[in-house]
Protein backbone atom coordinates (compact mmCIF):
# COMPACT_ATOMS: atom_id res chain seq x y z
CA UNK A 1 0.00 0.00 0.00
CA UNK A 2 1.38 3.57 -0.83
CA UNK A 3 1.12 6.40 1.32
CA UNK A 4 0.22 9.85 0.16
CA UNK A 5 2.58 12.62 1.65
CA UNK A 6 0.84 15.39 2.85
CA UNK A 7 3.87 17.42 4.27
CA UNK A 8 5.37 19.50 1.41
CA UNK A 9 8.87 19.82 3.29
CA UNK A 10 9.15 15.90 3.12
CA UNK A 11 8.98 16.00 -0.65
CA UNK A 12 12.59 17.61 -0.67
CA UNK A 13 15.60 15.54 -0.39
CA UNK A 14 19.25 17.50 -0.06
CA UNK A 15 21.99 16.10 -1.47
CA UNK A 16 23.84 18.55 -0.23
CA UNK A 17 27.07 17.99 2.13
CA UNK A 18 28.01 20.05 5.15
CA UNK A 19 28.86 20.14 8.61
CA UNK A 20 25.59 22.50 9.66
CA UNK A 21 22.37 22.29 8.03
CA UNK A 22 20.76 25.39 6.25
CA UNK A 23 18.16 25.53 8.74
CA UNK A 24 20.59 25.91 11.69
CA UNK A 25 22.64 28.94 10.26
CA UNK A 26 19.31 30.63 10.05
CA UNK A 27 17.89 29.94 13.32
CA UNK A 28 21.62 31.67 14.75
CA UNK A 29 21.46 34.28 12.38
CA UNK A 30 17.67 35.27 13.52
CA UNK A 31 18.06 34.35 17.05
CA UNK A 32 20.99 37.16 17.26
CA UNK A 33 18.88 39.66 15.83
CA UNK A 34 19.44 39.80 12.08
CA UNK A 35 22.38 38.89 10.07
CA UNK A 36 25.34 36.79 11.88
CA UNK A 37 28.91 37.12 9.93
CA UNK A 38 29.21 33.50 9.10
CA UNK A 39 32.57 34.05 7.37
CA UNK A 40 34.79 31.16 8.38
CA UNK A 41 37.75 32.41 10.59
CA UNK A 42 41.00 30.55 10.91
CA UNK A 43 42.55 29.20 13.70
CA UNK A 44 45.90 27.33 14.38
CA UNK A 45 45.24 23.79 14.79
CA UNK A 46 46.15 22.74 18.95
CA UNK A 47 47.57 19.53 17.36
CA UNK A 48 50.42 21.00 15.09
CA UNK A 49 50.69 24.37 14.90
CA UNK A 50 52.48 24.91 11.69
CA UNK A 51 48.68 23.90 10.15
CA UNK A 52 45.61 25.49 10.15
CA UNK A 53 42.00 24.68 10.19
CA UNK A 54 38.66 26.36 9.18
CA UNK A 55 36.07 27.06 12.06
CA UNK A 56 32.70 27.86 12.73
CA UNK A 57 30.63 28.44 15.72
CA UNK A 58 34.12 26.50 17.48
CA UNK A 59 33.29 23.76 15.48
CA UNK A 60 36.14 22.89 13.74
CA UNK A 61 36.03 21.94 9.53
CA UNK A 62 39.28 19.47 9.51
CA UNK A 63 38.80 16.05 8.74
CA UNK A 64 40.54 13.12 10.00
CA UNK A 65 40.31 9.69 8.00
CA UNK A 66 41.60 7.62 10.32
CA UNK A 67 42.98 8.09 14.33
CA UNK A 68 46.84 7.41 14.23
CA UNK A 69 47.52 4.24 15.95
CA UNK A 70 50.99 5.18 17.10
CA UNK A 71 50.22 6.86 20.42
CA UNK A 72 53.18 5.81 21.99
CA UNK A 73 56.02 7.01 20.24
CA UNK A 74 59.89 7.71 20.87
CA UNK A 75 62.36 10.10 19.63
CA UNK A 76 65.84 8.02 20.69
CA UNK A 77 68.35 9.04 22.29
CA UNK A 78 71.73 7.99 22.87
CA UNK A 79 71.37 6.56 26.21
CA UNK A 80 68.31 4.34 24.21
CA UNK A 81 71.06 3.49 21.99
CA UNK A 82 74.30 2.40 24.15
CA UNK A 83 75.64 -0.16 26.55
CA UNK A 84 72.73 -0.26 29.04
CA UNK A 85 70.54 -2.03 26.68
CA UNK A 86 66.81 -0.29 27.34
CA UNK A 87 64.26 2.19 25.85
CA UNK A 88 63.63 4.65 28.53
CA UNK A 89 59.94 6.08 28.44
CA UNK A 90 58.37 8.51 30.35
CA UNK A 91 55.96 7.03 33.18
CA UNK A 92 52.93 9.47 32.17
CA UNK A 93 52.97 8.03 28.78
CA UNK A 94 53.11 4.13 29.61
CA UNK A 95 50.44 4.36 32.80
CA UNK A 96 48.44 5.89 30.25
CA UNK A 97 48.98 3.76 26.99
CA UNK A 98 50.27 0.63 27.65
CA UNK A 99 50.02 -0.60 31.66
CA UNK A 100 46.40 -0.50 31.29
CA UNK A 101 46.34 -3.16 28.03
CA UNK A 102 48.70 -5.52 30.65
CA UNK A 103 46.80 -8.60 32.79
CA UNK A 104 46.62 -7.29 36.59
CA UNK A 105 49.47 -9.60 37.25
CA UNK A 106 51.29 -8.14 34.39
CA UNK A 107 50.63 -4.62 36.20
CA UNK A 108 51.61 -5.64 39.14
CA UNK A 109 54.60 -6.78 38.11
CA UNK A 110 55.78 -3.98 35.81
CA UNK A 111 55.09 -1.41 38.51
CA UNK A 112 56.49 -3.35 41.74
CA UNK A 113 60.26 -3.56 39.68
CA UNK A 114 60.00 -7.06 38.58
CA UNK A 115 59.22 -6.35 35.47
CA UNK A 116 56.59 -8.61 33.39
CA UNK A 117 57.66 -10.21 29.80
CA UNK A 118 55.79 -8.63 26.86
CA UNK A 119 55.33 -9.67 23.40
CA UNK A 120 56.64 -6.82 20.47
CA UNK A 121 55.98 -7.91 17.12
CA UNK A 122 57.99 -5.69 14.53
CA UNK A 123 55.39 -5.17 11.75
CA UNK A 124 58.38 -4.03 9.52
CA UNK A 125 60.45 -7.03 9.60
CA UNK A 126 57.32 -9.19 10.81
CA UNK A 127 59.13 -10.71 13.33
CA UNK A 128 58.34 -11.52 17.00
CA UNK A 129 60.21 -10.55 19.93
CA UNK A 130 60.27 -10.63 23.59
CA UNK A 131 61.25 -8.04 25.80
CA UNK A 132 60.98 -6.95 29.30
CA UNK A 133 58.47 -3.78 30.68
CA UNK A 134 59.85 -2.92 33.80
CA UNK A 135 59.09 0.44 36.36
CA UNK A 136 62.33 1.95 37.25
CA UNK A 137 61.65 3.75 40.68
CA UNK A 138 64.35 5.65 41.47
CA UNK A 139 63.91 7.70 37.75
CA UNK A 140 60.19 7.76 38.02
CA UNK A 141 59.74 5.76 34.48
CA UNK A 142 59.48 2.90 32.60
CA UNK A 143 62.19 0.92 30.51
CA UNK A 144 61.97 -2.09 28.30
CA UNK A 145 64.86 -3.81 28.79
CA UNK A 146 66.05 -7.87 27.85
CA UNK A 147 67.41 -8.60 24.44
CA UNK A 148 66.31 -4.37 22.90
CA UNK A 149 70.27 -3.88 21.91
CA UNK A 150 70.49 -6.92 19.93
CA UNK A 151 67.26 -7.89 18.75
CA UNK A 152 65.66 -3.69 17.88
CA UNK A 153 69.23 -1.50 18.00
CA UNK A 154 71.75 -3.23 15.90
CA UNK A 155 69.34 -5.85 13.87
CA UNK A 156 67.29 -2.42 12.75
CA UNK A 157 70.24 -0.68 12.58
CA UNK A 158 68.52 2.60 14.60
CA UNK A 159 70.43 5.68 15.29
CA UNK A 160 70.50 9.00 17.34
CA UNK A 161 66.91 10.77 16.25
CA UNK A 162 65.10 8.09 14.63
CA UNK A 163 61.41 7.74 15.76
CA UNK A 164 59.90 4.68 16.96
CA UNK A 165 56.19 3.83 17.77
CA UNK A 166 54.68 1.29 19.77
CA UNK A 167 50.75 0.18 20.23
CA UNK A 168 48.38 -2.91 21.47
CA UNK A 169 47.33 -4.94 18.80
CA UNK A 170 44.91 -6.99 20.56
CA UNK A 171 43.77 -9.10 17.89
CA UNK A 172 47.37 -10.67 18.35
CA UNK A 173 47.99 -9.96 21.93
CA UNK A 174 51.64 -8.13 22.00
CA UNK A 175 52.67 -4.76 20.86
CA UNK A 176 53.25 -3.46 17.72
CA UNK A 177 56.86 -1.78 16.85
CA UNK A 178 57.64 0.65 13.88
CA UNK A 179 60.31 2.44 13.12
CA UNK A 180 58.11 5.57 11.82
CA UNK A 181 60.59 7.76 11.26
CA UNK A 182 64.46 7.84 10.25
CA UNK A 183 66.68 10.45 11.27
CA UNK A 184 67.79 12.05 8.26
CA UNK A 185 64.27 11.44 6.41
CA UNK A 186 62.52 15.03 5.85
CA UNK A 187 59.21 12.94 6.64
Amino acid sequence: MLHQITNPNLLHISLELSLISSSFQQSKATNHGGSRNLKARKEPNQRNPKKSCFTRWGCSTSLELYDNPWKIKKKLTTSDLGKLNRLLFGSNLLENLMVPVLSMEAQREASCGMGTPIRVWDVDTMSMHYLILKRWASFKSYVLIGKWNKEFVRRRELKKGDVVGLHWDSYRQCFNFSVLKRAGDRY
